[in-house]
């Protein structure tokens, strides 16, 4: 059987939305604003992760802490020579990552 060159513009067509429904982590982040050491920040943001539920490949990263938590992974990033630390939530769910991130916050 010969394809056609419509038969491949249709299917085309058909697949040229694909990747517009990739689905794409969403990424929400916060701020807070701190009066404590960075070596301080550091800390509470290890023990943070962790009380938040982010315990998947966790780890202490350079200025904070990094986990995961199901199909989202989080970060905190202390820069408390600015006065202020850093939350991000990544994953699937737009409302889920929101409140993770909040979660986070109120953790620290």
């Amino acid at each position: 059987m010969k394809i056609q060159p419509v038969g491949m513009g249709i299917v085309g067509v058909l697949l040229a939305p694909l990747p517009l429904m990739a689905q794409y982590p969403i990424i929400f982040n916060n701020v807070k604003f701190i009066t404590m050491s960075q070596e301080q920040c550091e800390q509470r943001a290890e023990v943070a992760m962790r009380q938040a539920g982010f315990t998947e490949d966790f780890e202490p990263i350079g200025r904070g802490a990094f986990g995961v938590n199901g199909r989202y992974s989080a970060s905190i990033r202390c820069e408390a020579g600015r006065g202020v630390v850093f939350f991000a939530v990544a994953g699937p769910d737009n409302a889920t990552s929101r409140n993770l991130v909040v979660r986070l916050q109120r953790t620290f």
